[in-house]
């Protein structure tokens, strides 16, 4: 019988699963699983490992997990990240290879979502990047076929640069959408909210949407200038809003990115979400048993 592998996606706001055989096909997922819900690192850590369990699978290869960084990759531990405070400091894969018996590998959930995006592309682009939205806002890079994580496996954690007032996530992240919305609206609203009433025709939520887009084209011009990737997908729940900050976004880019001009640079909502960091997570896994 061939093994199967878990990929987790770890968020600031929930966590899922996906198991899958050796040809990453999925077999089953699971419930996405809110994270305020709970209450302590370990209690976080016992319900991952439930999570796992759940799927009542004796022929497991591992576990792959995708979660926010910054973190050190390669010893499995997760550092001061500020969207995921439970886990700060936490040894990820030390705590749930105890837990659960089995292997376990982290890496950036930004990293294994361009991952798992690059691998659902028929055309299999040299330099490819992806860009995901939601708690935080997270950078990726896949070069060659291979994550781009440099010297220390840090590369691309962008987000936290600091800028003229706080950082990029400042603005480009929930709680940035939310503080646009007190502003703009005089309420606290959550993006699908934010969403909803721009789909009903709203002219305050369109234009928050549309400073959104700007704000985000400022930011994804740097990466655009840095690594002139051939395409860029972009996640995370926020995505779903796509359709009302495309627009602006794109003309923000347009008006920095020489590349995104001449070469039509293909930026696109990502079909899969979540699913795409858990295929990332389960290569990594399956790449790293090989290896």
């Amino acid at each position: 019988m061939s093994k199967k592998i878990i990929g987790m996606d770890i968020g600031g706001t929930t966590f899922s699963s996906s198991l899958f055989d050796e040809d990453l096909n999925i077999i089953k997922t699971s419930q996405k699983e809110l994270i305020s819900n709970i209450s302590s690192t370990t209690n976080l850590l016992d319900r991952l490992v439930e999570q796992v369990n759940s799927f009542n699978c004796n022929e497991l290869l591992g576990i792959g997990i995708a979660c926010p960084g910054p973190l050190d990759s390669k010893n499995g531990m997760i550092l001061e990240t500020p969207n995921l405070t439970l886990l700060q400091n936490t040894n990820l894969k030390n705590e749930l290879e105890s837990r659960a018996n089995l292997p376990v590998y982290v890496e950036n959930d930004a990293n294994l979502f361009a991952l798992g995006e690059w691998k659902k592309q028929e055309n299999k682009p040299s330099v490819f990047g992806a860009v995901t939205l939601g708690t935080g806002l997270g950078f990726g890079i896949i070069i060659n076929e291979k994550i781009f994580s440099g010297a220390n496996g840090m590369a691309a954690e962008y987000a936290i640069s600091p800028m003229a007032h706080g950082n990029w996530e400042t603005h480009i992240s929930i709680s940035g959408i939310e503080r646009m919305a007190i502003k703009n609206i005089g309420n606290k609203l959550a993006p699908k909210e934010l969403y909803e009433l721009a789909s009903s025709g709203d002219k305050n939520a369109q234009s928050i949407w549309n400073d959104f887009g700007a704000h985000l084209g400022l930011a994804m011009s740097h990466f655009i200038n840095m690594i002139d990737p051939q395409m860029i997908s972009i996640g995370g729940g926020v995505s779903k809003a796509f359709n009302y900050f495309s627009k602006s976004m794109k003309s923000t880019i347009k008006d920095h990115c020489p590349s995104y001009v001449k070469n039509e640079i293909d930026i696109f909502e990502s079909k899969h979400k979540e699913l795409a960091a858990q295929i990332g997570a389960a290569l990594l896994l399956q790449t790293n048993i090989k290896s």
